[in-house]
């Protein structure tokens, strides 16, 4: 029997890579030839093991043979910088010598996710501990899954005494009652993953103030009170902070992104955070593939000409 393959046959690559800023500083140091070995490094880990590859003496005699005009030194020159400045995760190079990173293996868990094994070593895993549990547990097969009973295995002398007619209409009562305890846990996520950033801080003062003017409001006409709730839900969007954007987490729904590339983009840009905020929730965090890659380009290629790039980013995700 043939060894079940491991490895990807493709891995994505976002249309902004070479604008990513670590990208960037090893190239402006190692010149153009660091980006060649960066995407020789990117197919060797996908296509071996999936989310990691070995990164000894021979891998690099291996990788240099295969380049022009570019040494061993100069391979190990390149993953050493890339390792320094936070692509790929130092502690495991230094500990087992492989070269992996939480992006890496997010993305190798949402490419298999229809596999029936796919799981990442414990020791290299890198993920937090609910994707982490997700991923070290092989999905059962079909075999190994509960059949479901089908109307005909039903029972055909259900009516046949009071007895049965009351144990079935208690059953029915306790699968509304499921139904109900399934549906109101299911919005509870659904509000937890939009409302990362539920409530932000108000500036200093301004919880009295506020405070003053909504009884000041609820003591007058009727309507009054929406609208002090609306100017007060307003203030609270104008006085994020930064850090208050930085706090901010990603779902744990598998969907590739890069959050913080969208976030140092629109550091780069002096994006107010209230329009970070915006763009962070429209654009699904960051989701690789999105309209706001795109929005940043254009930016980049208008020369200073977009004097507002918070309003035109909130614009291209708006279409």
């Amino acid at each position: 029997m043939g060894r079940i393959k491991q490895g990807l046959d493709y891995f994505p690559l976002s249309t902004d890579f070479m604008h990513d800023r670590i990208v960037r500083r090893v190239m402006k140091r190692e010149g153009d030839s660091a980006f060649t070995v960066l995407i020789y490094i990117m197919s060797y880990l996908y296509s071996g093991e999936g989310y990691y590859v070995r990164a000894d003496t021979d891998f690099c005699d291996e990788l240099s043979d295969q380049l022009f005009s570019t040494d061993n030194d100069t391979v190990r020159r390149v993953i050493r910088l890339f390792l320094e400045y936070g692509l790929f995760d130092s502690a495991l190079y230094e500990r087992y010598s492989i070269l992996t990173s939480e992006d890496v293996q997010r993305q190798y868990l949402f490419i298999t996710k229809r596999r029936s094994r796919h799981h990442i070593c414990p020791d290299y895993c890198l993920l937090p501990e609910g994707e982490k549990a997700e991923s070290t547990e092989p999905v059962k097969s079909a075999e190994e899954m509960p059949e479901k009973k089908t109307t005909d295995e039903r029972p055909d002398t259900v009516a046949a005494t009071g007895e049965n007619v009351a144990a079935s209409t208690d059953m029915v009562t306790a699968s509304r009652d499921t139904a109900t305890k399934t549906a109101l846990i299911k919005r509870k996520e659904k509000e937890k993953k939009e409302n990362i950033l539920p409530n932000p801080p108000f500036a200093k003062g301004g919880d009295e103030e506020e405070g003053s003017e909504g009884e000041k409001v609820a003591e007058g006409a009727g309507g009054g009170m929406r609208e002090e709730c609306d100017q007060r839900s307003v203030k609270k969007k104008r006085n994020l902070t930064q850090e208050d954007i930085d706090r901010m987490q990603v779902p744990p729904d598998g969907c590739p992104r890069n959050f913080s590339g969208l976030l140092e983009n629109l550091r780069l840009f002096h994006v107010p955070p209230a329009e970070q905020y915006a763009i962070v929730l429209k654009s699904n965090y960051g989701e690789i593939g999105g309209d706001i890659w795109k929005g940043f380009s254009v930016i980049r290629g208008s020369g200073g000409k977009i004097k507002l790039p918070g309003h035109y980013l909130l614009s291209v995700l708006n279409k």
